[in-house]
């Protein structure tokens, strides 16, 4: 088991969800059925995700000096998520995003990333990294400066004091800025990503020849979300694949985040390949049966018993691989 707690660096929002019977051709109107305003951002959705599972977090980024940010700072005070290196930028406003979810649970956001980008290198300091196990950056951390430069300033931060750093590319970040995401994989420990991100990151290459090619780099866990297809995960010296779990499928806004903190979760308490898989596909797919993410992700009362529910239709390995899950998940507040 790794001791400390997970520092999540990447964008703090404010999500408005609004289910939609269909995407408007432009010009139209799209009318909500129901709306929900919460706390958002893939590495909140992450933190929220590990709170649940009793596994400590914190999150590094900006919030601006607003109605928005008092919200924020609201959700965050019901958790057990660490605040401390949540800077605030007064000159800028709150990251907001728009997601518009169709009926096949589709997701499309409208993000305005406000201060979320003004996080400076000068923010990232020592102290903050004294208690860390496990550092983890979100691809959009590296698209615009000064977040970019902080970015680079956090990994060398982490490197120096052997804390392993985990990414989780996104696809925007990889179609927009390649070269940045492409130069940090050599410092990863785990790198979380898709099947496009991969096509663009090694063009002509196979999803086994990528995945070499990024253990060879160092890396120790390489993640690929295939989404209703779901994943493939590697490591050094094995590779898993598990299909994704049967679901009524709401709205998939923090299924690849939940995905994420189980395999971050997964890493911290040293499970294995097998079982850090069937996690991290469980917790996306719960993700999936709600409306939102943050607050609203299913708990680990609702995560014990989807496991356990599903064991019976799993092979005599992945209903393993399950009870090793279920008995750390138990054993833990």
């Amino acid at each position: 088991m790794t001791d400390g707690e997970i520092l999540l660096m990447g964008d703090i929002n404010i999500d408005t969800v609004l289910p939609v019977s269909e995407f408007p051709v432009p010009g139209r109107d799209g009318l909500a059925s129901q709306m929900s305003v919460a706390i958002g951002g893939a590495v909140v959705n992450t933190a929220f995700v590990l709170d649940n599972l009793s596994q400590k977090a914190a999150l590094l980024g900006c919030v601006g000096e607003d109605v928005w940010a008092e919200k924020i700072r609201q959700d965050l005070a019901k958790t057990n998520i660490g605040t401390e290196a949540i800077f605030t930028k007064a000159e800028y406003a709150s990251g907001l995003t728009f997601i518009i979810v169709t009926p096949d649970g589709e997701r499309t956001m409208f993000s305005y990333r406000g201060a979320n980008t003004r996080l400076s290198p000068e923010n990232i300091r020592g102290s903050t990294f004294q208690n860390v196990g496990l550092l983890h950056i979100s691809g959009y951390a590296l698209l615009e400066s000064p977040q970019k430069e902080s970015a680079w300033a956090a990994v060398k931060l982490a490197k120096e004091n052997h804390i392993p750093v985990s990414l989780d590319t996104g696809l925007d970040p990889v179609v927009r800025n390649p070269d940045e995401l492409q130069r940090l994989l050599s410092e990863l420990t785990i790198c979380i990503t898709g099947k496009q991100e991969i096509s663009v990151l090694f063009k002509g290459k196979t999803l086994d020849e990528a995945a070499r090619e990024m253990i060879s780099m160092g890396i120790r866990i390489v993640a690929v979300k295939m989404g209703e297809r779901g994943c493939v995960v590697y490591s050094p010296e094995e590779k898993f694949t598990f299909p994704s779990f049967s679901i009524n499928v709401v709205d998939t806004t923090g299924a690849g985040d939940s995905f994420t903190a189980g395999l971050l979760y997964c890493w911290m308490k040293q499970l294995s390949l097998q079982a850090s898989t069937i996690l991290a596909s469980a917790l996306g797919a719960l993700a999936a049966t709600v409306y939102g993410a943050g607050s609203s992700l299913p708990g680990k009362h609702v995560l014990v018993d989807f496991l356990e529910s599903g064991k019976s239709r799993c092979n005599s390995m992945e209903q393993k691989a399950i009870e090793e899950v279920l008995s750390v998940l138990k054993s833990t507040s």
